[in-house]
Parts: C-alpha cells; structure tokens; sequence
C-alpha cells in the first residue's frame, strides 16, 4: 500500500466529502505520524541522557503515553471522525511538558516554547480556528508567566537551561523547524492546488456562461419568431376598430408570447363576434394554447357557421377535448384548457348576447356598474358531465361601456402592501374612466396596472377590452 493511500486510508468518511476538511483530514494524518515519530525519538533521548532518575521514569511513561496515544488516534478519526476534539486533547498532553519547562527545562529560555508556537500554527491547520486562537493564548500566557518568574527570581531558569545539554536544544529546535517547514509545504502545495483548481474552475463556469448565453439567444429568437406567428394568428386590432370604432385592446404578455387572446369575426355589416379568453398557462405553452383556440374558432364559426354564443362554447369544449385527446383512456392526457368570454352584437337592432366560461363581463350604463358573472364551466379540460354556458341578451343603449378581461389585471401583486390589484378595485377604476374617449380609457388603465405593480414582476398575461356602444 503507498503512503498516499495509506492517508486515504485513515481519514474519516465525512471529512472526504467537504472540500476543507479533506485538506485537513489529510494534513491531520501525516502531521500526526510526525509527532509519532519525534515521541517515539524522545523516548530514547530519555533512556539515554543524563538527566536525573527520578525525571527518566516520568519523562518515558509521558512520551509512551502520546507515542500510544497517537497510534490510537489513526483508527479513533477513521471510525468516528472527532478531529478538532483529537487535536486538543494531542496539544493538551503536549503542554504537560510545560511543567517540566518551569520545574527543570529552563522556562523563560527554554527551547520547548519555540515547539509551542509551531504546535499553535499546525492547530489552525487542522483543527479549527477557535482552537488556534485559545492555544496562542495559552502560550502567551505561559510565556508571559515565565517572563514575571524570571524578573522576580521564582527560579533560576539560566542555570535549569544550561543543565538540559545542547543536544536538548538541537532536538527542540531540529522538531521545531522540520515541523514548520512541513506546515509551509503542505499550506503552500494546498495553496497551489486551490488556485489551479480556481482557475480550472473560473475557465469552466465562463465555457459554461458563454453556453448559456447562446442557449438563452437561441431560445430568446425561438420565441421572438413564436411572438410573429402569434401577432400572425391573431385577429389585427386595425380590423377590429375599423368595425368597432369605440374600442380598445390593453394587452401586456407576461413572457414575450401570451397565453391570453382576442378574437374576432365579422359575420356581415350589422353583426360580429369578439372573444376574450385566457388559456392554462402563459409563455410559451399558453401560446400553444392561444393558438389552438384560434384556429378551432375559425373551424366552428367561419367555417361550420355557427353563430349562436352558447353553441360556440360547446363546441369550442368539445373540440379542445377531441384536439388534446382529454380522454381518461389515453396515457398521456393533457388537461389544459381555457377560460372565455364571448359577446355577439347586432348593430342594426343594438342587441347583443353575452355568454362566458368562467370570466366575467362589466357594463356600465348611466354611471351604473352590472356584472355578468358567466357560467361555472371552464372550457376543455378533463372535467366530466355536461356543461351548461348560459346566454345573457340584452339590448344596448348609446354611451354603454362594456369590458371583457382575464385575471391577469386583478392577480398583479403591487401597491404600498404587496397586494392583489383586486376585482374591486378594477370595478372602481372602470367607473372612474368609463366617460373617457376609448383610447384616453387605455391609457390611463395600463398606468393605473404599471403604478400598481412599480417594481414588482407581472404575475401573469394581462387583457383587457372595452366597447363603447
């Protein structure tokens, strides 16, 4: 087995899956055998020195202890990991020595506080920074200790020093510098590898952003084209003012195309049909839909002639089901739909027929607001049963204002508090303008919308329509 996987080895699983604390892990395995390998060495400079006896037996039973110690240590991080809690109590039975230090090694000017400052540095390294910290200050503190023992005389430290042999020194000294110059070689290899891998890194997110960009364009001009065959499909507001002179058509897309749309068919001079309808969905896939629903009302009214409102409806339901297979028996169904008002009006007898799927209508007549409601039913979808759209006819009188719109007014969020525009509030403001000419009522209701919702993001497709009769 090689050393490199022997480190692998022995460090813990957990630590392998942070970045930082697989550095450590590491750097905590070989520095560990280090301190191994100068106990194991101090434990024969013991046997074989001169120092009294009596320190020999207390000296050996010390570094056998850390040489068993870090043995146990290997196996105890492998299995339960608890680094930082390893390195403190290693760095705990190291500063034993420090009584020594006072008791007979020199204190003030021993050579045992030049290995406690590198131990400090290494317990950045492997441990934490908050363990690094406490033990810088511990050694400041000793030194500090040692300092006032001197200057007061508490013991004859120059003397104590002098008896410990240069070979102490050497030794002291030898670990020192061996052990802060492997602490600079791994900081500094781990630091060229972090910067490699943060230039590899950088070179690999600009490839990536670059990517994205073209993938954004591409989509940004798919769906730009999408826009063109939208405007293509839907009727163009021009032929709609030319037959209905006093109207307008607010339309604000949420993502470029819409899942809102108008529709519109002129059946002969006195008569015509305009739609209002909102689709599941918005951006690209309510597109779709706004697509489908156009085309199957060309089919049922241009087409198939039929022209009765309610008619329309059931037919327009019962084609999107068909279109969308919204079978129960097929696998994969699609149960989108779509909600709709419809009106059809009879200029020579100012009479028109209101029925709706779900969205509602707003007349305003003498100041006086009527709201048709429509019916429950939306249109497609997987709902089952029979569906019912109910006709409102009624005769019109000159100066009435009629507005068809989706939701997407009344569910923008903005305002002081971040709410709803609300139904309410749109009843409200459709009095305040109703007197308007058409295109002064535009306006002012898209900067009433754009006001509300000042920075906030539109929520979703906006249309709103309004007939002067």
């Amino acid at each position: 087995m090689s050393i490199k996987s022997l480190i692998e080895y022995f460090v813990n699983p957990k630590d392998k899956l942070h970045p930082d604390n697989y550095r450590k892990g590491k750097f905590f395995i070989v520095s560990t055998f280090i301190f191994f390998l100068f106990a194991f060495a101090g434990e024969f400079y013991v046997l074989l020195s001169d120092i009294p006896k009596e320190d020999v037996l207390s000296a050996a039973i010390g570094n056998g202890i850390l040489c068993a110690f870090v043995i146990a240590t290997f196996f105890i991080y492998k299995n339960f990991g608890k680094r930082i809690l390893l390195v403190n109590i290693i760095t705990i039975m190291g500063y034993m020595s420090n009584i020594g230090t006072y008791d007979f090694s020199g204190g003030i000017y021993s050579s045992d506080l030049a290995t406690g400052i590198v131990i400090c540095s290494w317990i950045f390294l492997v441990a934490d920074k908050v363990s690094g910290i406490f033990w810088f200050a511990v050694t400041f503190c000793t030194i500090l200790f040692f300092y006032f023992a001197e200057i007061n005389g508490w013991k004859d430290f120059r003397a104590d020093s002098v008896n410990q042999g240069a070979e102490y020194y050497v030794f002291n000294f030898a670990f020192s510098a061996f052990f802060l110059g492997i602490i600079i070689i791994l900081h500094e290899a781990n630091k060229d590898r972090y910067l490699k891998e943060l230039v590899l890194s950088k070179s690999e997110v600009e490839n990536k952003s670059k990517e994205l960009e073209a993938q954004k364009e591409d989509i940004i001009s798919s769906i730009n084209y999408a826009k063109r065959i939208q405007y293509a499909v839907l009727p163009h507001e021009e032929t709609i003012y030319r037959s209905i002179p006093l109207s307008f058509i607010l339309y604000k897309p949420k993502d470029i195309v819409s899942g809102d749309y108008f529709w519109f068919h002129e059946i002969d001079k006195d008569n015509y049909i305009i739609v209002c309808a909102d689709c599941t969905g918005h951006g690209v896939p309510g597109a779709f839909m706004t697509v489908i629903g156009s085309s199957l009302l060309n089919q049922i009214v241009i087409d198939n002639k039929i022209t009765q409102p309610s008619k329309i409806l059931s037919e327009l339901d019962k084609l999107i089901n068909m279109t969308l297979k919204q079978q129960k028996e097929h696998e994969h169904y699609v149960q989108d739909g779509m909600d709709l008002a419809l009106l059809k009006v009879n200029k020579s007898t100012k009479e028109f027929i209101f029925t709706s799927a779900k969205r509602p209508a707003i007349l305003i007549r003498d100041k006086q607001l009527q709201e048709f409601k429509g019916s429950k039913f939306t249109l497609g979808g997987m709902v089952s049963g029979e569906k019912n759209f109910e006709e409102i006819k009624m005769n019109y009188k000159e100066d009435d204002v009629l507005y068809m719109f989706t939701d997407g007014f009344t569910d923008q969020f903005g305002g002081p508090k971040g709410k709803k525009y609300s139904i309410k509030q749109l009843r409200e403001n459709l009095l305040s303008v109703h007197k308007l000419q058409v295109n002064d009522q535009k306006t002012q209701l898209d900067n009433l919308i754009v006001n509300w919702q000042a920075q906030l993001e539109q929520v979703d497709d906006i249309l709103l329509m309004g007939i002067k009769f």
